[in-house]
C-alpha cells in the first residue's frame, strides 16, 4: 500500500499524466480544427458557385436592360422628330391663320 501511495504522491507521475492529458487535448483540437477547416473550404466553394450564378444572372439582366434602354432611346428620338414636324406644321397653320386675319 505504501508503494501505491508513493506513486500517487510522486510529482513525476503527475507530470507524466499532465503531459499525456495535454497531448490528448492538443490532438483532439487538431482533429476538430481540420474538420472546421474542411467545412469552411466547402462553404467557400459553395458560395463561389452561388456568386458566379448570381453574377451571370446580373449580367443577363444588365444586357436586357441595355437593350430596353436602346429601344427607349429610339422611340424617344422618333417622338422628338414627330414633335418637330408637328411644330413646323402648327407654325405654318398659325402663319396662314394670322395672314388670313390681316387680310380680312
Amino acid at each position: 500500500m505504501e508503494f501505491a501511495t508513493e506513486i500517487a504522491t510522486s510529482q513525476v507521475v503527475w507530470a507524466i499524466l499532465c503531459i499525456v492529458l495535454a497531448a490528448v487535448v492538443i490532438r483532439e483540437m487538431r482533429v476538430e480544427n481540420i474538420k472546421r477547416e474542411n467545412n469552411l473550404i466547402n462553404l467557400y466553394e459553395e458560395y463561389r458557385k452561388e456568386s458566379k450564378i448570381r453574377e451571370q444572372q446580373l449580367m443577363a439582366h444588365l444586357e436586357r436592360s441595355n437593350e430596353s434602354q436602346e429601344q427607349t432611346i429610339t422611340v424617344l428620338q422618333s417622338i422628338n422628330s414627330t414633335l418637330d414636324a408637328l411644330e413646323v406644321r402648327v407654325d405654318g397653320i398659325e402663319k396662314k391663320s394670322f395672314n388670313n386675319l390681316e387680310v380680312n
